[in-house]
């Protein structure tokens, strides 16, 4: 705020987005806790860490991601991703080749054993989920989905639009 602004009062607007943004906080924090990860894991019969399926969830459906591509995407750096990639390689969930087009870089794809871990584990986040929201009715549901929808919309559009 500068000199010359004046203090905007606070009012029920100013409220509700508060309240929004302590549930977000919360529910960012208790999404990202390793109990949480080590639990779903769990159910899904895997051991794979939250690293590991990070870089798992960005190789599922693409054919030969660039090491440099998957850091960028999740936002680490590519030495971390290597690292990773060379577990996730020993694991036998994915395989490495090199670029054709550079012969330093090398392309990453999940394999098989790869793609039924990487299923296994949705198919037991969204048995989670769906236990959460057992006692929702069928429109709280629909109604939570759309707006959530909406939320990540407007969020990774304002973050784009911040080249992050």
């Amino acid at each position: 705020m500068t000199a010359t602004q004046e203090p905007r009062p606070v009012g029920a607007a100013d409220d509700e987005i508060a309240a929004i943004e302590t549930a977000l906080h919360s529910l960012a924090r208790r999404l990202k806790q390793a109990r949480l990860h080590e639990y779903i894991a769990k159910q899904a019969g895997d051991g794979v860490d939250q690293a590991g399926l990070a870089i798992l969830y960005v190789l599922q459906g693409e054919q030969g991601v660039r090491v440099t591509d998957v850091a960028a995407r999740l936002s680490i750096d590519a030495p971390a991703v290597t690292r990773k990639a060379q577990h996730l390689e020993r694991l036998g969930l994915v395989s490495r080749t090199r670029d054709a087009a550079d012969a330093r870089a090398s392309r990453l794809q999940l394999t098989a054993e790869g793609c039924r871990v990487v299923g296994q584990f949705l198919l037991a986040r969204h048995e989670w989920l769906a236990t959460l929201l057992a006692g929702w009715s069928a429109a709280e549901r629909r109604d939570f989905a759309r707006l959530i929808g909406r939320l990540a919309d407007s969020v990774n559009e304002h973050v784009s639009d911040l080249g992050c």
